[in-house]
């Protein structure tokens, strides 16, 4: 078994920020295995990165649980719900590659992020504090992510979904809420992590604060921090940051400046990926001085209007345009 509790990602096509992604992790991590669990079309990223590793999905569509899946799966959608169904399918199947890779690897322990997570922190110092839980989760306790401490928790939740898959009343009951209350809704593998934590799942949010440091659910959802606008006008955490290569967001409740172990970029602009992997490479030793004192760093908008002029003014210019 793999002692060294690897990195796992797991992504189709080839979006243009992972390249930042796993720069980010191979920087703040050295010594991790980084694995992509991927298609053709992001093969190449293995090549470009001497940490990661890419595997093909298609290794690992086999066995009892995913073809279950693949009978059972239905898509059950509200009438105005306009997800890609080939991506609401992908982040049920996603847990079924991750299974079979694990027993495959034999691998204990390991950490699992959406693509889009820009890793800032040394993951080992942190594993500690999650040893007394199966398992750590992320999308405000809706999903399965982040550190996973017993493997085995993987196959009993691909057990529950296929058991849920199967449950034609159940899935009535969602079906018939999207039709007529939710209509943008539609059922994922959160709502049914939700199902499967009522089974008594030992688990944490990991974005909870301790030791002065926590990991982002998403950067665009406040949870208690600062907030400022991006050109484009949307909201995210205020991140902070000086030369040292870490990041900071101030927690408005407990009144200090909260260490960002990850920032997940969800719905925010490609420029803001090549900021932040810029601004972690540390230019001077750290300064207990500059934790402390936010007012003497500069905010990562500031930094990615620096760092990508054209990107922020364009992105401003438009969102005056559609606002006057």
């Amino acid at each position: 078994m793999t002692e060294e509790a690897p990195i796992i990602f797991c992504h189709y096509g080839n979006s243009k920020y992972l390249r930042y992604v796993f720069s980010c992790a191979e920087l703040s991590n050295p010594d991790k295995k980084i694995f992509l669990l991927g298609d053709k079309k992001n093969q190449w990223l293995a090549k470009k990165h001497k940490n990661v590793e890419h595997r093909m999905f298609e290794d690992y569509a086999n066995g009892a649980q995913i073809e279950t899946f693949e009978r059972v799966y239905k898509l059950v959608q509200g009438p105005k719900q306009r997800r890609n169904k080939h991506w609401v399918n992908f982040v049920f199947k996603r847990w079924f590659y991750i299974q079979n890779f694990i027993s495959s690897e034999n691998l204990g322990s390991f950490w699992h992020f959406d693509s889009d997570t820009m890793i800032l922190d040394t993951l080992q110092k942190h594993e500690s504090k999650y040893y007394p839980y199966d398992c750590t989760e992320q999308c405000n306790g809706s999903c399965l992510n982040g550190f996973i401490t017993e493997p085995s928790i993987v196959s009993d939740y691909l057990e529950k979904i296929n058991t849920l898959f199967e449950d034609a009343e159940y899935m009535q009951q969602q079906q018939d809420e999207f039709d007529l209350k939710n209509q943008k809704f539609v059922y994922t593998e959160m709502r049914a992590y939700e199902e499967f934590k009522k089974d008594g799942l030992n688990s944490t949010r990991l974005n909870t604060i301790l030791d002065g440091s926590t990991f982002d659910d998403c950067i665009c959802q406040t949870h208690g921090m600062e907030m400022e606008p991006l050109p484009n006008g949307r909201v995210i955490k205020k991140v902070y940051s000086a030369d040292d290569g870490i990041f900071y967001c101030y927690h408005e409740g407990r009144k200090a400046l909260t260490r960002m172990n990850t920032l997940n970029l969800s719905w925010v602009p490609i420029g803001l990926f090549n900021t932040i992997l810029a601004k972690a490479q540390p230019k001077q030793k750290n300064s207990e001085v500059q934790k402390l004192e936010k007012e003497s760093m500069k905010t990562l908008v500031q930094h990615y209007w620096r760092k990508c002029p054209l990107e922020a003014t364009v992105s401003y210019f438009k969102k005056k345009k559609t606002s006057s």
